[in-house]
C-alpha cells in the first residue's frame, strides 16, 4: 500500500503558483505567531508579580509604536492580497484556446463528456449503473501542457470536484454551471475526489485523471485508442445531440429562421448582448441559456411575447441541458434547421415577426 504523501505532487501551472503563495502565508504567519508567543512568555516572566517593587507606573503610550504595529502588519497583509489576487485571476480565467469538457456530478459518480461525444464515467458503484454507464467507466483523459476548461453542473445535490495535484477544487451545484481550468505539466495519473459530503456513497466519488501526450489524447478522442479500459465509441458530438433534442422538443417551431418566426433566431446568440423587456440586458452565456430554458418567463427578450413553456429536470436533464447549450453555442448564421412541420402557434403568441424591433439573438 502506497503511503499518502505529506505534500501532494504538483502537476499543473496553478499548483505551482498556489504552492508558493501557500507557503509564503504559512511561514510568515507562523514566524509572526511564534514571535508573539515568545514575547508573551518573556513578559510573563520579566514582569511577574514580585519581580518589581512599588506601584505600576502610568504609561501614556507611544505614537511611533502605535504606527509601527499598525503599518507593518498592513504592509504584510497587502502582500497577501496582491499575490492572492494574481493567483485567483490565473485560476478564474481560462485561456481562449482551452478545450472544453462537460462534467456532471451525480450521486455517486462523475459523468464527463468531451465536445466530440466521447464519454467517461469516473467513480461510482457499477452495481447501480446502467449498462451504458458501466461501459464508460474509466479515467478523465487530459493532454499535457494544453489548457482544458471543465464546465460542471450537478443533477442532485452539491458536490465538489477536487484534484490535489492541480491544487484545485470547485463546488458543483445543481441548476448552475461552474467552471475550472487546468494546464497539466506532468504526464501521469492523479486522484480526483468529491470534497463535499453528498450522501451515503460519497466515498465512491473518486477516480483518476490521466495526463497523456497530445497525440495520445487526440487518438483517445477519435476512439483510436482506449486509455481507460473502456469500449465506448464516439457517437457524435455533444452539439449534434443537442440538435436532436432541439428538434425533439419542437423548439424549431418558434425559433426558426423564417420571417414568420414566433421567437428570436438563435443563430449567433451565444456571447451576444440580449436586451430585456423593461430595460437592461444580459450576456447570453451558459447561465443565461439554462435559465431561459428552466424559467423562460423570468427575463423576457425585448419585443417578444413570453410564450415559451418552462422545462424542468424531469423534461430536460442536466446532461441533456449540456447538449442543448452546446448546440446553441454552435449555431452560426444560416445553420438553423429547416422546419418541415407546421403547428399552430401557442396561445398568446404573435402571429408575425415584430417589425419595430431590431432582430435580436436570444429567446424565451
Amino acid at each position: 500500500m502506497s503511503m499518502l504523501p505529506f505534500i501532494p505532487e504538483r502537476a499543473s501551472t496553478l499548483a505551482d503558483q498556489f504552492e508558493y503563495l501557500f507557503w509564503y502565508i504559512t511561514i510568515t504567519t507562523g514566524v509572526v505567531g511564534l514571535g508573539v508567543y515568545a514575547a508573551m512568555a518573556y513578559f510573563c516572566v520579566r514582569y511577574r508579580r514580585g519581580a518589581t517593587s512599588g506601584s505600576t507606573p502610568r504609561i501614556l503610550g507611544s505614537t511611533r509604536l502605535e504606527l509601527a504595529w499598525t503599518v507593518v502588519p498592513l504592509l504584510v497583509f497587502i502582500t497577501f492580497f496582491a499575490w492572492g489576487m494574481f493567483v485567483y485571476n490565473h485560476a478564474a480565467h481560462a485561456p481562449a484556446d482551452s478545450e472544453e469538457i462537460f462534467v456532471i456530478g451525480k450521486q455517486w459518480m462523475w459523468k464527463a463528456q468531451y465536445p466530440n461525444g466521447q464519454r467517461v464515467i469516473i467513480g461510482g458503484n457499477p452495481a447501480n449503473m446502467t449498462e451504458a454507464e458501466r461501459k464508460s467507466i474509466g479515467k478523465l483523459v487530459l493532454p499535457v501542457n494544453k489548457p482544458v476548461k471543465l464546465t460542471f453542473i450537478s443533477e442532485d445535490v452539491i458536490h465538489d470536484f477536487g484534484v490535489p495535484a492541480f491544487r484545485s477544487k470547485i463546488d458543483v451545484l445543481p441548476g448552475r454551471f461552474t467552471t475550472a481550468w487546468y494546464q497539466p505539466t506532468k504526464l501521469g495519473e492523479y486522484h480526483v475526489y468529491c470534497d463535499q459530503y453528498c450522501g451515503t456513497w460519497h466515498s465512491l466519488m473518486v477516480g483518476k485523471i490521466a495526463v497523456v501526450p497530445e497525440q495520445e489524447y487526440r487518438d483517445f478522442l477519435q476512439g483510436f485508442k482506449s486509455l481507460q479500459g473502456t469500449s465506448n465509441a464516439v457517437d457524435g458530438s455533444l452539439a449534434h445531440e443537442g440538435r436532436q433534442l432541439f428538434l425533439k422538443l419542437q423548439c424549431i417551431n418558434c425559433h426558426g429562421a423564417t420571417p414568420t418566426a414566433k421567437a428570436p433566431v438563435l443563430e449567433g446568440l451565444y456571447g451576444s448582448r440580449v436586451p430585456l423587456t423593461g430595460g437592461g440586458a444580459e450576456i447570453a452565456d451558459d447561465h443565461y441559456i439554462i435559465e431561459s430554458v428552466r424559467r423562460p418567463r423570468l427575463k423576457g427578450v425585448e419585443g417578444w411575447e413570453k410564450i415559451m413553456p418552462a422545462y424542468d429536470e424531469s423534461q430536460v436533464s442536466a446532461e441533456e441541458m449540456n447538449a442543448l447549450v452546446a448546440y446553441i453555442r454552435s449555431l452560426k448564421k444560416g445553420t438553423t434547421p429547416d422546419n418541415t412541420q407546421r403547428f399552430p402557434a401557442p396561445v398568446g403568441a404573435p402571429t408575425e415577426r415584430p417589425q419595430s424591433t431590431v432582430p435580436t439573438p436570444g429567446g424565451k
